[in-house]
């Protein structure tokens, strides 16, 4: 069954990928106006009216370069300039006739520089009608950023299928002993269900925020969407707090047991165990490497987006529009990472290997599932005297269902 489910789930995640490959290669960076531009706020029937739809798109064209427009509105426009090409000449004639009109072209190839007038709004900023850094960083942020996201997402997700399709579910060699082992008290349990709902909430609204516009908004109107994109922001920003917290408190009652350790190279070289029904268990202690990974990934990344989103929430408190850009580039980018790292973290405790789950719903797991995957611990509580001691002839446990 689980097998089965993979390979569904690994069709569906390719053919998402393929799909967000092609629209990332036939996309633009622009952002072309469609709505509440005519007629004020409601849907503008761009493909019924014609001449509403040259005024969209002659809105487009501010967005772009001077070098793709033309000259700036003080010089005199040539046939040239304005896209007309000469009769007779090939592509690589007319390159060499514009660079070498460099003074008839003087308007065209003039440096940038800044016009400035008198405002009345407050703060430095809000003074600021246009930096053409904007739009190094808008094309970044929707090509790359976007579609980049969407491919991590997706890629991660499939390869998570087919592995699914192909190892099957991790079970108990051994079954279900019956007798339970303490693995995370209730206090634990708490932060880290904590932590988790407001990241998952974190990254929907996220998701809302940065692909709502494109995949949302055309089946859900622009009036509903509106309210949901507002929503998603206020509920995005409200959530830092718990997510704080579940991040200081984890790193506190957590950090001594994730400290790397030599046994966590013998973990990675081999698998954790999971390469296949044959695998060998290796040695690990309460946390194995990679769960240390995932613990590790989880303080710096989440540090990342709860620094960087504050910056965004209180906009140039501390920084300027080019620390804006880069704060948002960073809280976006490292969330989708967080996000395609979570997304195995959840298949791993879940639907991935038998009786994981239960350590964070229950606090408790079976004792052959601590002894085939936690050996060291296992032995630990053992020499504590917190278990009985049931015969158990190795540490390391052959698979061979």
């Amino acid at each position: 069954m689980a097998r089965a489910f993979g390979g569904i789930a690994a069709v569906v995640f390719i053919a998402l990928l393929v799909w967000t490959l092609y629209a990332g290669f036939v996309s633009s960076d622009r952002v072309v106006p469609t709505d509440g531009v005519i007629g004020g706020g409601a849907p503008d029937p761009v493909a019924e009216n014609a001449a509403d739809y040259a005024t969209l798109m002659e809105r487009a064209q501010l967005q772009r370069w001077r070098g793709e427009t033309g000259p700036s509105p003080e010089g005199e426009q040539t046939a040239l300039e304005n896209g007309e090409q000469p009769a007779g000449q090939a592509p690589e004639e007319r390159v060499q006739l514009w660079l070498s009109r460099t003074e008839a072209q003087s308007d065209l190839l003039q440096s940038r520089r800044f016009v400035e007038g008198q405002t009345a709004l407050p703060g430095e900023v809000l003074g600021v009608f246009s930096q053409p850094q904007g739009r190094v960083w808008r094309a970044f942020r929707n090509n790359w950023v976007v579609f980049g996201g969407g491919v991590y997402i997706f890629g991660i997700s499939a390869l998570l299928a087919l592995f699914l399709a192909w190892r099957g579910r991790v079970e108990v060699e051994e079954g279900f002993s019956g007798e339970s082992v303490l693995r995370f008290n209730v206090f634990e349990r708490a932060n880290h269900w904590m932590t988790a709902v407001s990241f998952v909430l974190l990254a929907l609204t996220g998701v809302v925020i940065l692909y709502g516009r494109d995949l949302i908004r055309p089946w859900l109107g622009p009036q509903t969407f509106a309210d949901l994109a507002s929503g998603s922001a206020w509920l995005h920003m409200m959530l830092i707090l718990p997510f704080t917290i579940g991040l200081f408190v984890m790193l506190l009652a957590w950090v001594a047991q994730n400290l790397p350790k030599r046994v966590d190279w013998e973990w990675l070289k081999r698998g954790g165990g999971m390469g296949s029904e044959e695998s060998l268990n290796p040695p690990a202690p309460k946390f194995n490497a990679g769960q240390k990974i995932v613990f590790w990934a989880v303080i710096l990344g989440g540090s990342v987006l709860v620094a960087s989103g504050l910056n965004l929430m209180f906009p140039f408190l501390l920084l300027g529009y080019s620390g804006m850009e880069i704060s948002q580039t960073v809280h976006v980018i490292t969330g989708l990472l967080m996000i395609g790292l979570i997304i195995g973290h959840i298949y791993i405790g879940t639907i991935g290997m038998e009786g994981a789950f239960d350590a964070m719903w229950s606090g408790r797991v079976d004792r052959n599932w601590a002894k085939e995957h936690h050996s060291l611990w296992f032995d630990d509580l053992l020499a504590k005297g917190k278990l009985r001691s049931h015969a158990h002839a190795s540490t390391e446990t052959r698979k061979t269902g």
